[in-house]
C-alpha cells in the first residue's frame, strides 16, 4: 500500500487513526446491511428479479438521495463533521430496526424501500464526512497515502461485513426471519460506530471555519447559493474537474457490467456458478483487485503522476472487460474482476486526492457532496439503461462491448487533457499530471496535521 515509514508517520496523527476507525466501524455495518438487502430483495427463492426490478431498486434506494444530495455539503461546511458522524450512526441504528419489522413481516413495498432510502441517505452524509474531513488531520502530501489507505480498507470492511452478514443468513436460514436477525445485528454494529465517533473531539474533522446561524429561510436560501458557489469553485478548479468528469463517466461503464453481473448470477448461472455464493466471489475477486491498488498505486503515482495512471487503469479495464466478460463464464467473470476492481479502486484514490488537493476546505463539503450526487446519477443512469436492454438473464454481447468502450473513451478524453487542457482563474498553473509532489505546502487556508512524507464507495460499493 505504501512505505512501512509512511504508514507509521500516518498512524501517528491521533485525528487520523480517530477518522480511520470510524470509516472501518461504519463501513463493516455498511456490508452487514447491503448484506441484508441483497439477500433480501434479489436472492429470495420466493422473489424473481429482472433487469427493470433490479433498475427500479436501484433507482429507489440511490437516486432521490442523490438529487438532493449536495445539500448535505453545507451541513458538513457548518457543523461538526465528528458529531454527524455519531447522530448518523444512531439514526441508522433505528432505522435498521424500522427494516427488522418489516423484514419479519415479508413488505417489499413503498414502506420497505422508504426505510431502506433512508438508511442509504443517512450514509451519504457519512461517506461525504468521512472524505472532507481527511485533510484536515493529514498534510497534503499525505494524501495519496492516506487515501490509499482509508478508502481501501474502508472497501475491505464493507466486504468483510457483507461475509459476515452472507455467512449468517447461510447459518440461520435464507427466509424472511433469518435475514431479520442480520438486519437486527446490523443495528447493533451501527451504535458500535456511534461509540467509536465519539472518541474524537467536537471539531477534530472540520470544519476549520463556518459561517453565522441565519434564519430558516435565509438558510434555505443560502443553501441554494453556497451549493452554486461550490459547484463555481469546482468547476474553476481545472484538475479536479477534469478529473471527476472522468470518474463519473468510468463509474457508468462499471454500472452496466455490475447489473448485468447480478442478473447472470441470479437466471442464467446455475448450480456452483450461480446464486448468491457465486456473486460472493465476484465481489472477493474485485476487493482482490482493490486491495491491489491500494499497494500499487502511491508508489506508481511518484513515477507516472495521478492523471497518467488514472488514464492507463481505465484503458487496461476496458481491455479485460471485453476480452474477458465476453464468453460469458462465471470464471472468467471472476478473473476480469480483479483488474476491474483494480482499475475502479486506483482511478478512486487519484481522483480524491486530486479534489481534495484543489479545493479548498470551506468548499470540500459541498464538493464532495456533488462528487457523490455525479457518482450515483452515473451509476442509476447505467443500471436504467441495461433495464431496457438486457435480457432477464442478464447475457448481452452488446452491454459488455459498451462498458469496455466507455473506460477506453474516458481514458482517452482524459489523455487529452494533458496537452489542452486550459488553466481556469483559480488554477493558474493549469492542469498537474506530474507525480505528486513530496514537498508541497498545504494550502494556508488549511491547518494541517504534522506533515509525513508520502484508496476503494469510497464509497462502499453500491447494491
Amino acid at each position: 500500500m505504501a512505505r512501512a515509514g509512511d504508514l507509521r508517520q500516518l498512524f501517528e496523527l491521533t485525528g487520523f487513526r480517530r477518522l480511520f476507525a470510524s470509516r472501518l466501524t461504519s463501513q463493516a455495518a455498511d456490508g452487514v446491511f447491503q448484506a441484508t438487502l441483497v439477500s433480501y430483495v434479489l436472492f429470495s427463492p420466493e422473489r424473481a428479479t429482472s433487469a427493470a426490478a433490479l433498475a427500479t431498486s436501484l433507482a429507489i434506494v440511490v437516486l432521490p438521495f442523490s438529487v438532493i444530495g449536495p445539500f448535505a455539503g453545507i451541513v458538513l461546511d457548518r457543523v461538526s463533521r465528528q458529531r454527524v458522524l455519531v447522530v448518523c450512526a444512531l439514526v441508522r441504528a433505528v432505522l435498521l430496526g424500522l427494516l427488522v419489522v418489516l423484514i419479519a413481516a415479508g413488505h417489499t413495498g413503498a414502506d420497505f424501500y422508504a426505510a431502506a432510502l433512508a438508511v442509504v441517505s443517512v450514509n451519504r452524509f457519512v461517506l461525504a464526512a468521512l472524505s472532507a474531513g481527511l485533510p484536515v488531520v493529514v498534510a497534503e502530501e499525505g494524501l495519496v497515502t492516506a487515501n490509499a489507505l482509508s478508502t481501501t480498507a474502508g472497501t475491505l470492511a464493507t466486504l468483510i461485513g457483507a461475509g459476515i452478514g452472507s455467512g449468517l443468513r447461510g447459518l440461520i436460514g435464507g427466509d424472511d426471519a433469518g435475514v431479520a436477525l442480520v438486519a437486527a445485528f446490523a443495528s447493533m454494529i451501527y451504535l458500535v460506530v456511534a461509540g467509536t465517533a465519539t472518541r474524537a473531539g467536537r471539531g477534530e474533522f472540520g470544519p476549520l471555519a463556518a459561517p453565522p446561524g441565519q434564519g430558516v429561510l435565509s438558510e434555505v436560501r443560502q443553501v441554494v447559493a453556497e451549493l452554486a458557489d461550490g459547484a463555481g469553485h469546482l468547476w474553476r478548479r481545472t484538475p479536479a474537474r477534469y478529473a471527476l468528469a472522468t470518474l463519473t463517466g468510468s463509474r457508468a461503464s462499471y454500472g452496466l457490467t455490475s447489473v448485468m453481473a447480478i442478473l447472470l448470477y441470479r437466471n442464467y448461472f446455475t448450480g456452483a456458478d450461480g446464486g448468491l455464493g457465486g456473486l460472493a466471489l465476484l465481489v472477493t475477486a474485485g476487493g482482490v483487485g482493490t486491495v491491489a491498488a491500494a499497494f500499487v498505486t502511491p508508489r506508481v503515482t511518484r513515477r507516472v503522476g495521478k492523471q497518467m495512471w488514472i488514464v492507463l487503469v481505465l484503458l487496461a479495464a476496458g481491455v479485460v472487460e471485453i476480452v474477458l466478460c465476453l464468453p460469458f463464464t462465471s470464471p472468467l467473470l471472476i478473473a476480469a474482476s480483479v483488474p476491474i476492481g483494480f482499475a475502479a479502486q486506483a482511478s478512486k484514490i487519484c481522483v480524491d486526492t486530486v479534489v481534495q488537493e484543489q479545493i479548498d476546505d470551506a468548499y470540500r463539503g459541498r464538493v464532495f457532496a456533488l462528487y457523490d450526487l455525479l457518482f450515483n446519477v452515473a451509476y442509476v443512469a447505467a443500471a436504467a439503461l441495461a433495464a431496457v436492454t438486457l435480457p432477464a438473464t442478464g447475457r448481452s454481447t452488446v452491454m459488455v462491448v459498451a462498458a469496455g468502450i466507455g473506460y477506453v473513451v474516458c481514458a482517452l478524453l482524459y489523455l487529452s487533457t494533458r496537452t489542452s487542457g486550459s488553466s481556469g482563474p483559480s488554477d493558474p498553473d493549469g492542469p498537474r499530471f506530474g507525480p505528486l509532489p513530496t514537498t508541497t505546502a498545504p494550502p494556508a487556508s488549511v491547518t494541517t496535521a504534522p506533515a509525513i512524507s508520502l484508496e476503494a464507495s469510497g464509497r462502499a460499493k453500491e447494491l
